[in-house]
């Protein structure tokens, strides 16, 4: 077998960005160090019928959005394996009306690494029928465990931190297929932030304290009440970034908020690194990228807003790690935001917490595991 017929397939599910974006990150970081492999990163869901291609996805959005209550209880009633048959049967007829058994024939990978658990049920099931036999292993994108994550015919876990191998651990997995990695993500979060010249471009003022707000987070008028109490009571200074909140995005563009010097509001941004870098705080969702993300930024966070369930678990990690906090409601992470910028002691805490539990080589360890897997089958 030569360096380039060495094939490595990523499978990712559109349901959150946070997936698609460890996926990239991996893919990232075997094109630095291991040039000469294929690799091959897809969404699992191009392979289904246009009905659930559009429909899942749509359908997970409408749920942790608008109904968070049954999206809660979905969570956790499967968490219990013996309902996974459901999840199972519907994998059973992606995989019976698409193409992926002849593209993983066609490709034949030598390792598969799913960042969701959806793909790797479709593995399992050709692996049940004795289609292929490749090593796989799942790629843990949160700091909680749910029992979707486990799979018998899974060889391998990458997790976020020891107590989610120990829950694999408690579903009889061995504990040498289990790595603690942490979370990969992309390496221009890992590179230091030239604060001085992100301070220049922005024209804020590096003596101030910076509160960074992410779309998503609350409604247009929470925004405006949190940054004129706290801009009133700890002269602040902010960057608002909408995101892909198109309604927060248009009324962000006729807000007076655009007025003041010490405010820079942006849509979308490719650069968020760079803002993060300077930020004293963060009011943010969630999602495990996120959280890996600023914790290596050493960004501490307040949650104001948390799909229940996973990102639920992401909050307790945070807040038991002393790195972040859970405001209930707006007014109430105003009040923790004029607290920590009135008590700057205490953000200094945080921040070492975040580096205490920040795992910058997370992608790199992953890709050189899986690359030492493949050459020792090669060897054998």
């Amino acid at each position: 077998m030569t360096e380039k017929n060495k094939k490595v397939l990523i499978l990712h599910a559109p349901l959150g960005a946070g997936h698609g974006m460890a996926a990239k990150a991996i893919e990232e970081a075997f094109k630095k160090s291991y040039p000469d492999f294929e690799i091959k990163s897809i969404s699992v869901l191009d392979f289904a019928f246009d009905i659930f291609r559009r429909g899942i996805p749509y359908a997970f959005n409408i749920l942790s959005s608008r109904i968070p209550f049954l999206y809660k209880w979905m969570y956790e009633h499967f968490k219990r394996q013996s309902r996974h048959w459901t999840l199972n049967h519907a994998s059973d007829v992606i995989l019976k009306g698409s193409n992926f058994v002849d593209f993983l024939n066609d490709f034949n990978p030598n390792f598969i690494l799913s960042t969701n658990p959806l793909p790797m049920q479709l593995v399992s099931l050709t692996k049940q029928q004795k289609v292929i036999d490749i090593l796989s292993a799942n790629v843990c994108t949160d700091f909680g465990f749910h029992s979707l994550w486990y799979n018998s015919d899974v060889n391998y876990y990458f997790v976020a931190n020891e107590n989610i191998k120990k829950a694999l651990q408690n579903h009889g997995v061995n504990q040498e297929k289990i790595i603690i990695t942490g979370i990969p993500i992309s390496s221009r979060f890992i590179q230091p932030t030239d604060k001085s010249n992100v301070f220049k471009r922005l024209g804020l003022k590096e003596n101030k304290l910076t509160l960074m707000i992410v779309g998503g987070t609350m409604e247009y008028n929470d925004l405006f009440k949190a940054v004129s109490e706290i801009q009133e009571k700890t002269q602040a200074q902010f960057i608002i970034i909408a995101g892909r909140d198109k309604n927060l995005q248009k009324k962000l563009e006729k807000s007076d908020l655009k007025r003041y010097k010490d405010i820079k509001i942006f849509n979308f941004v490719d650069n968020i690194q760079d803002y993060m870098g300077v930020s004293d705080l963060i009011l943010t969702k969630a999602g495990g990228l996120t959280v890996s993300e600023c914790m290596q930024k050493e960004l501490p966070m307040i949650i104001t807003d948390f799909i229940p369930g996973q990102e639920e678990d992401n909050v307790k990690y945070l807040v038991e790690n002393g790195a972040g906090l859970e405001a209930k409601n707006t007014n109430e992470a105003i009040k923790i935001v004029i607290d920590l910028f009135s008590n700057t002691e205490k953000i200094f805490a945080m921040k070492k917490n975040c580096k205490k539990i920040a795992k910058p080589d997370a992608a790199q360890k992953l890709v050189d595991f899986v690359a030492s897997k493949i050459n020792n089958k090669k060897n054998d």
